[in-house]
């Protein structure tokens, strides 16, 4: 009896440790099988179809305080439009969530950077998600640009009733500001509001209407008002002279040391508008005022180098396709001089008058 009972337990206890085993095997077994059910799960909600197109809206980069207007919606080709829920969502430029293809948003009385998200949703279809941001700027002097002496002296564009401030440098009268005559031209990013504190860009073919010229004070008028011109070789030329302490310096050179004397440290938006560089010293000579207006391309499709860069047009062409211009680049002292093409690259303007 005592020999069976010690074979019963010894079967008992195999019989338990195979159980374990067994159990361990059909939860293990559970385990993976949903796992596999998960994965499962996933390949099928990957394999939703995403919308086609570009969810877009166009938005300015910069806007006036307390101005409003409307953003749309548009870009995605499928699904339908009526099958496409729009959701808008902005803390500071909306007053409450707008479910429409549209949406009118008004710009804070405050400067500041305002991010709005735009979300398109369908049945069957993976959400869609755009986020921009707009700057809000003052375009009132001193509030928005800071830190700049304001000029004494301005005079009225007739054609649309713009105020310019001008200063006398050596043999010429020039702008302080650069132009912003909308009848040609962009603004930076097509941002009508940024026009009037960095001005608009313009090609030589637009800035000039084709004319080329030379001479001191004898530029085509092109998009200046009656009375001024695009410079000339020679007025840049005066003015590199006179920024020069009265040594003469050719055009065609890269004016070494000069570019720091036109720059200016002013602040936009509280912000250095020239990045800081310990190898440029921004002077304002003569109150010139150089703004970092950029640059496009494209046909004025393509924005580039606002904050960085500068560029003015001569109104004396190099060749029948190519004009000159001059520029500054924040890390350098120099007014550097280049060639482009007449009809696509778009410069600031600064108009010219033999000194009154």
């Amino acid at each position: 009896m005592h020999i069976c009972r010690c074979f019963s337990t010894s079967v008992q206890m195999k019989y338990s440790h195979w159980s374990k085993d067994i159990f361990l095997l059909v939860l293990l077994a559970f385990f993976t099988m949903s796992l596999g059910s998960c994965k499962k799960d996933d390949e099928e909600e990957e394999a939703l179809p995403m919308m086609t197109g570009d969810l877009l809206y166009d938005i300015p980069i910069y806007a006036k305080t307390n101005s409003s207007f409307t953003l749309t919606a548009y870009g995605l080709t499928s699904p339908e439009a009526d099958k496409i829920s729009y959701i808008w969502t902005s803390a500071n430029l909306l007053k409450d969530t707008v479910r429409e293809p549209s949406c009118v948003i008004t710009v804070p009385d405050s400067i500041g950077v305002y991010p709005i998200t735009l979300t398109a949703s369908s049945d069957g279809y993976y959400d869609r998600v755009t986020s921009k941001t707009l700057t809000s700027i003052d375009t009132e002097f001193g509030k928005t640009v800071t830190e700049m002496p304001r000029p004494t002296d301005s005079i009225k564009d007739p054609r649309d009733g713009q105020w310019y401030y001008i200063t006398a440098v050596g043999n010429l009268d020039w702008f302080v500001d650069n132009l912003n005559w909308a009848e040609a031209g962009e603004a930076y990013g097509k941002s009508d509001d940024l026009g009037e504190i960095m001005g608009r860009l313009y090609t030589w073919n637009d800035a000039t209407e084709g004319v080329s010229a030379s001479g001191l004070g004898a530029g085509p008028q092109g998009v200046c008002p009656p009375g001024w011109s695009i410079p000339t070789k020679e007025d840049w030329e005066d003015l590199a002279m006179n920024l020069n302490d009265g040594e003469p310096v050719p055009f065609d050179s890269n004016w070494v040391g000069l570019g720091e004397k036109v720059m200016i440290a002013a602040l936009f938006n509280g912000e250095k508008m020239w990045p800081y560089t310990p190898d440029c010293n921004p002077e304002n000579k003569f109150g010139w005022a150089a703004f970092p207006a950029g640059s496009c391309m494209n046909s004025y499709n393509n924005y580039t180098g606002l904050f960085s860069y500068a560029f003015w047009w001569a109104s004396t062409e190099y060749s029948e396709s190519k004009a000159y211009y001059r520029y500054l680049y924040a890390d350098s002292r120099d007014f550097m001089r280049n060639i482009v093409g007449k009809g696509d690259f778009g410069a600031s303007v600064r108009c010219v008058r033999l000194k009154q």
